[in-house]
């Protein structure tokens, strides 16, 4: 099956939730629902507007109740944080298919080595901290009776081994544990994770549940990330849970054998793509600013193909040397990326700053103001500011300004 440009482009925003208008009163039930279509929500611990993870309910259902995802993921059993696309909220019906990963991280070589370190230096340390949590969790790494800092200078391990060149030993067991799912997150004081054991924040049912083999595990994980994208490649179903590509492949290649998933040849692509059955080219009304760590934009030369539009990430950029800001939101109207704008909530003067605001080539600037203006006092209300104000940055900054003046 050929598929041309246009429907590519539908394809990818329908499966990734911007299918449906959004509901006039988003509840926890809207978002279980847009998580589970697209598998997985990455966190991240930029705050200058909203943490990545909220702001993915957000560009799909409006101004959601922001305390539901941590209700979906803390207390309803909904979610839970594992290693999915990177650290990320992930659907809990995936656990299953993930339990293989946590298999492997135990048995990384990086991992034993680690423990074996410090077994050296101080034994049965690892065992401490896990009767350490069990007793008194859920706990940060610092409440731990033991933190085992280490001394700032660690110049005596190699500094590219990060497992070791680190400030607290204690910080680390807890994360070999958690990767290894026998400790689970089971909520958060301010950004850091509260640790606790797997069976006090995993629904027993789920732990309870058979087995899954490591090629199963691997088949879910392809069949939920090529519902996600639709159409995709090889090197992009591997990217979104972050598998190998060999594996991929290899489980790519069952499912289209066992006529799960078709091979097309999309206009312009070079290889050949995977076409999911709940793929669908409608026509989309979506008018969306999106967030620099959403599923949509994970792979930035797949986002470059299909929508012609170079994701750029500068947050780690010089500023002097950065072409549209700091934490900059794509802004998706219809199924087309067409403009950005570099966001910042300043919760002291309670206003919602667009410090840069930037349309695509070819665009239409006045209806692409108006329908940002839109969705920009809507993102101010859910983050309970009461403004919005726009820098003379950027090509959009004049139309967009006015826009928010109607």
């Amino acid at each position: 099956m050929d598929l041309s440009q246009d429907e590519v482009r539908r394809i990818a925003v329908n499966a990734q939730g911007f299918d449906r208008p959004r509901p006039a009163r988003p509840n926890l039930g809207h978002l279980r629902r847009v998580l589970a279509r697209v598998g997985a929500f990455q966190i991240d611990a930029v705050n200058v507007l909203a943490r990545a993870h909220y702001l993915a309910g957000f560009s799909r259902l409006g101004p959601y109740p922001v305390d539901s995802l941590d209700r979906l993921t803390f207390r309803e059993g909904g979610a839970y944080e594992y290693w999915g696309h990177a650290a990320s909220i992930v659907d809990m019906s995936l656990y299953p298919a993930l339990r293989w990963r946590m298999t492997r991280q135990e048995r990384h070589a990086q991992w034993t080595r680690f423990l074996s370190r410090v077994q050296t230096e101080r034994a049965g340390y690892a065992e401490a901290v896990y009767a350490d949590v069990a007793e008194r969790g859920p706990l940060t790494f610092s409440q731990l009776l033991d933190p085992a800092r280490r001394p700032k200078d660690n110049s005596r391990y190699a500094a590219a081994t990060i497992l070791w060149d680190r400030g607290s030993d204690g910080k680390t067991m807890l994360e070999y544990l958690y990767a290894a799912g026998k400790l689970a997150i089971a909520g958060r004081s301010g950004f850091n994770p509260l640790y606790d054991l797997a069976e006090r924040v995993i629904p027993p049912e789920i732990l309870a549940a058979p087995a899954t083999s490591t090629a199963d595990g691997q088949r879910e994980l392809v069949r939920r990330a090529t519902a996600a994208m639709g159409v995709a490649t090889v090197k992009e179903v591997a990217d979104y849970f972050r598998m190998s590509v060999a594996d991929t492949k290899a489980r790519l290649r069952e499912l289209v054998e066992g006529a799960e998933l078709s091979e097309c040849q999309p206009e312009g692509w070079t290889s050949v793509a995977y076409l999911h059955p709940s793929a669908s080219a409608k026509p989309v009304r979506a008018a969306a600013v999106i967030s620099p760590f959403d599923s949509l934009l994970w792979e930035r030369a797949r986002v470059q193909q299909i929508f012609g539009f170079r994701h750029s990430f500068e947050i780690y950029v010089p500023e002097a040397k950065r072409e549209f800001g700091y934490f900059v939101l794509p802004f998706l109207l219809g199924d087309r990326l067409q403009g950005r704008v570099d966001l910042k909530a300043d919760r002291k003067t309670r206003c919602l700053l667009v410090r840069g605001s930037f349309a695509e080539p070819g665009t239409d600037s006045i209806e692409l103001a108006l329908a940002l203006a839109g969705e920009l006092r809507s993102l101010a209300t859910w983050l309970d500011l009461d403004d919005v104000t726009v820098s003379s940055r950027g090509n959009l900054a004049t139309a967009l300004r006015s826009a928010l003046r109607g």
